[in-house]
């Protein structure tokens, strides 16, 4: 895996917050995230993690 750049990761972190504020609308796009769980940056799992943000 290709290294991530921290306006890459600040950019899909900011994108899932978006997603998990509307749940419902956007259900299928965090189960879609959820499956590619596996293969985000660990930085990007890092930062969810402090924010204690859940998928």
């Amino acid at each position: 895996m290709g290294k991530f750049s921290s306006e890459e990761i600040e950019s899909q972190y900011n994108l899932i917050k978006m997603l998990l504020a509307e749940l419902e609308k956007y259900r299928d796009a965090i189960n879609a995230i959820k499956k590619d769980i596996a293969y985000m940056p660990i930085e990007l799992k890092k930062k969810l993690d402090e924010e204690n943000i859940i998928l």
